[in-house]
């Protein structure tokens, strides 16, 4: 797990906004997820090792009597890309149908990495709608 958490730092776009990242700490936020029965943790392995790994929260909408899912956090090795990531989207998918959400919300970040447009263009071309951005100061 280690080799990923650190290719996770190296990959970050953080520095860019002034964040800190500790992997330990951002692991830890990840573990949480498994004691959550509305959250869960998907590990991407390769002969016995970590590759990437996506989070995912279920939550009910504040908006009305429907649940939705968020991923929260999700990095996939570099060479691991293109399937991985695709693997990892089926999972999140199954688990949220289970799960009974009617929605499954995927986050595109300048912080998690360069790659933001892409991913975008992305997440668009395999039917997913442009849903809200944020914005970020430093202090």
């Amino acid at each position: 797990m280690k080799e990923v958490a650190y290719e996770w730092k190296h990959t970050c776009n953080a520095k860019a906004f002034g964040i800190d990242l500790n992997p330990e700490v951002h692991f830890q936020d990840l573990a949480r997820l498994i004691e959550d029965k509305d959250c869960e943790l998907f590990l991407l392995m390769k002969k016995d090792r970590v590759i990437g790994y996506m989070g995912a929260v279920c939550f009910p909408s504040p908006l009305g009597n429907q649940k939705l899912t968020s991923e929260h956090y999700w990095f996939v090795s570099g060479k691991n890309r293109g399937r991985g990531t695709l693997l990892l989207l089926r999972a999140i998918k199954t688990w949220a149908k289970e799960k009974g959400c009617s929605h499954l919300i995927m986050n595109c970040s300048n912080l998690a990495s360069q790659m933001h447009d892409r991913l975008c263009k992305f997440y668009e071309k395999i039917g997913f709608q442009r849903f809200e951005s944020s914005f970020i100061k430093r202090l």
